[in-house]
């Protein structure tokens, strides 16, 4: 934890010194803690404090703040601080709308390719999402099944695409993460993950598709919902139509 009234941590670098290395630890770091919901929106991180604890000197931890601020996951402060975002449901309508589009495309052409042992992963991922119970809910065991099998749903879709996806699913992870911490559990759709799942063993890239981007857009719509109740998503909405046809309403 690197927040200012956290302990300083042993440190992940030597003492002094910089370089790509440092920057790209501290940025990994920092931004998993943000993402994970370890560091708060409106938490303040220092950088004399991030600095002692990797063991280099502020350089490496401006720039790793500097990154930081371009993906939008932190804002520079004064003093050579900087405080985590809030939870924006306009960046949460963006990413769904571009997980809705892209994931179902992405689902489509992998279908055809998934191997034996893929689909019988899918398949034991899909169950124990399933079978979890809200009353034993733990959001971190719960998201790393999740987010894996959801990726496996993309195994064959490109290194760009499984990359730029993975961005989209890990900064989504924090409106998901509040949606469980606010005592909601489990979120919408979780038994769609074994029927995903046996879409996939059948071969049927249109029906697995299609039933991905109303999966995406329930999550969607419940957090938004949760977060702003007046607020009219009109973008994900003329995206979720571009996916399922006109007619289609989550």
């Amino acid at each position: 934890m690197v927040t200012d009234t956290s302990t300083p941590a042993v440190s992940a670098g030597g003492p002094g010194g910089g370089g790509r290395d440092h920057v790209s630890a501290i940025r990994e770091r920092l931004r998993a803690e943000i993402l994970g919901g370890h560091l708060m929106p409106g938490s303040q991180i220092s950088q004399a404090r991030v600095a002692a604890e990797f063991g280099v000197s502020r350089g490496p931890v401006r720039e790793a703040f500097r990154l930081l601020e371009r993906e939008g996951l932190i804002e520079a402060r004064v003093n050579h601080r900087a405080r985590v975002t809030g939870l924006s449901v306009h960046e949460l309508e963006h990413l769904y709308t571009l997980r809705v589009a892209s994931e179902s495309i992405a689902l489509s052409a992998s279908v055809p390719s998934f191997t034996s042992d893929e689909l019988d992963e899918l398949d034991e991922l899909g169950e124990v999402l399933k079978r979890t119970h809200t009353e034993s809910f733990d959001f971190d065991s719960w998201d790393v099944i999740h987010q894996r099998f959801h990726m496996l749903l993309l195994a064959h879709s490109g290194a760009k695409m499984l990359g730029t996806a993975a961005e989209w699913a890990a900064h989504t992870q924090r409106y998901r993460r509040v949606f469980a911490e606010e005592g909601r559990g489990l979120p919408p759709g979780a038994g769609e993950h074994a029927v995903l799942a046996g879409l996939c063993r059948d071969r049927d890239g249109g029906a697995a598709a299609r039933l991905l981007a109303l999966h995406l857009s329930r999550a969607a719509l419940t957090l938004i919902a949760q977060m702003a109740p007046t607020y009219e998503p009109v973008l994900l909405r003329a995206g979720i139509r571009q996916v399922l046809g006109a007619e289609s309403r989550p």
